[in-house]
């Protein structure tokens, strides 16, 4: 990047009214390519940088977003055409020179990898990462970008398809979009968020990304005709007025900043409503930053392979990585357990149908056999950067939107990965893998209780959580007013389930060790240490992180459980 491209972007975000202060931050290159850094001294709950979503890029603010609205593409294939269309116009686009800007640096793409070092990486679910990116990027392309040029020649000529809509261009705006793209509000859903998305991940930040997400899903504002008739519809179904929502709060702030009223009592809050109607993307610093430090944010609770295929990088020792296990490796390990498959089918499919009924998606934190006495929350919502979030019909009927909906909703619900599960960070296995083995396992009798009673089966699972919480010290801490619940012994029968359960879990971690040929005796920190000295660079280290967290993630498993086992 020359140093005229990012004088041209500075100039260009001072005239689209995106705020910062120049004696304050800067722009410059470091260990992570373009980044965000404190030229002074910064406090905690400074505002580095205020983005009016104006200029944000999205489905809706691009010019084709009717044509986009009209065929129902959204999500990052809609964005990557939004992008790619505002490319295409060159100086006639409002985003000319930040597009310009992205220009100048080739994000990491995943087909980039060499055949040998994808080869070196088979072992690891990254590359399955990698191979699955590389397959929807081709599919959506194919299903959705082409049928749409094809709509509008008169748009996207021959010329300009061959200029800017190949499928190379296609993948490289995919990769800039999956990169960049940053959650706005309900109106924009992703879009790209010039200058706030050059601050980098860090896994320990020291700012973070905020803005108004509740807004009209009409015309994006705050305030707007079409919400005080909602508001007013409210109002007639309620016979008391509620307390303003946090949302009404604003708009109510906007109507009486833009009325411009005299009263003594709203003029002392003048300043306040100015800032609630600031419909901005910004950074504030959560902590105090020195000079030169760069400012930095969390990307989200993602694990490596997410990271990779997502943004290009990788994170040695992320909290936040995982392994999967597929449920036909459970399946072979508990038929050859005991033997009788006829008994492991009927518990595996009872336990697919009922165990949304156990376990919390939505809020893990609430009270329940999967509440807050332990931290293995499921690892199964980390979306795809390329994930068709589209759909080709036309709504015909405004009767039609409700069942549409339901449609969409049980869609998302058959997406949800049943046949894989996790081993967390640390080792230990999630929710659904331990409930489903203590469901194989259990005598006959108590398997007969717990489709009888869901409340005898959650007080069950209760149970389980608990011990394994204990055993393995997560989520309970000592304290003096409220010590650590005890549990009842073990009886021989709880104890032969238990056992039974610890080999399980055991040997199904050694069917993910063998291709690693890890073992409890083995370090992944010692590859660590190798892959540090090996000279790789970008994405071929990354890759190899990627490799080593799963060895390490396999490694805690085994020494955890044999352990555990021993112990029994």
């Amino acid at each position: 990047m020359s140093a005229s491209d990012l004088n041209a972007f500075l100039a260009w975000a001072e005239e689209n009214e995106i705020h910062w202060d120049r004696d304050a931050i800067e722009i410059r290159e470091g260990k992570h390519g373009l980044g965000i850094y404190a030229k002074k001294d910064l406090q905690a709950g400074y505002e580095a940088i205020q983005v009016p979503k104006t200029i944000v890029l999205s489905v809706r603010s691009t010019g084709i977003a009717n044509l986009l609205e009209e065929e129902d593409i959204e999500g990052y294939v809609g964005l990557t055409l939004a992008c790619m269309y505002e490319h295409s116009k060159g100086k006639d686009s409002l985003w000319s020179v930040y597009l310009s800007l992205l220009d100048s640096r080739r994000p990491f793409i995943a087909s980039d990898l060499s055949e040998d070092v994808r080869e070196i990486m088979k072992k690891s679910e990254v590359y399955g990462e990698i191979e699955t990116d590389l397959k929807d990027m081709r599919e959506d392309y194919d299903s959705i970008v082409i049928p749409f040029l094809a709509k509008h020649p008169d748009i996207f000529t021959e010329e300009v398809k061959e200029r800017f809509f190949s499928f190379e261009h296609f993948r490289l705006m995919t990769a800039h979009v999956s990169s960049r793209a940053m959650d706005v509000d309900n109106f924009h859903v992703s879009a790209l968020v010039p200058f706030a998305d050059l601050v980098n991940h860090e896994a320990e930040p020291n700012s973070d990304y905020l803005t108004h997400e509740d807004v009209c899903d009409i015309c994006g504002a705050l305030s707007c005709e079409h919400l005080d008739e909602l508001d007013s519809d409210e109002e007639e179904d309620d016979e008391e007025a509620p307390e303003l929502s946090g949302a009404s709060k604003k708009r109510a702030a906007a109507k009486k900043a833009q009325s411009g009223s005299d009263d003594d009592e709203e003029d002392s809050d003048d300043e306040d409503w100015e800032d609630e109607i600031n419909d901005t993307c910004d950074i504030i610093l959560d902590e105090d930053v020195k000079k030169g430090e760069e400012i930095t944010r969390h990307y989200g609770p993602f694990p490596n392979k997410i990271f990779l295929s997502k943004y290009g990088f990788a994170e040695i020792d992320n909290a936040h990585d995982t392994a999967t296990i597929q449920i036909d490796m459970v399946k072979k390990t508990a038929l050859a357990i005991v033997g009788d498959e006829a008994l492991v089918e009927e518990r595996l499919n009872w336990f697919l149908e009922n165990e949304d009924t156990f376990i919390s998606e939505d809020d893990p934190e609430e009270d329940g056999c999967c509440g807050g006495d332990h931290d293995h929350d499921h690892d199964h919502d980390h979306e795809h950067g390329h994930s068709h979030a589209h759909t080709h019909e036309k709504k015909e009927a405004e009767d039609d939107d409700s069942d549409e909906e339901e449609e969409e909703e049980e869609e998302d619900e058959d997406d949800f990965p049943r046949d894989i599960m996790y081993m967390m960070h640390d080792g230990t296995i999630d929710d659904r893998l331990l409930m489903l083995l203590n469901v194989i396992f259990m005598e006959k009798d108590q398997f007969v209780k717990i489709q009888d009673s869901l409340e005898v089966a959650t007080e069950y699972f209760n149970d389980i959580f608990l011990r394994r919480a204990l055993e393995e010290e997560d989520g309970l801490e000592e304290d003096e007013e409220e010590p650590k619940p005890e549990v009842k012994p073990l009886d021989e029968t709880g104890r032969r389930i238990r056992k039974a359960v610890l080999e399980a879990i055991l040997k199904v971690i050694h069917l993910r060790a063998d291709a690693y040929k890890v073992s409890d005796q083995t370090s992944a920190e010692d590859d660590l240490e190798a892959l540090k000295k090996s000279g790789l660079t970008g994405p071929a280290y990354y890759g190899e992180v990627c490799a080593v967290g799963e060895k390490q993630i396999i490694q805690s498993g085994l020494k955890l459980y044999s352990k555990l086992l021993s112990e029994l």
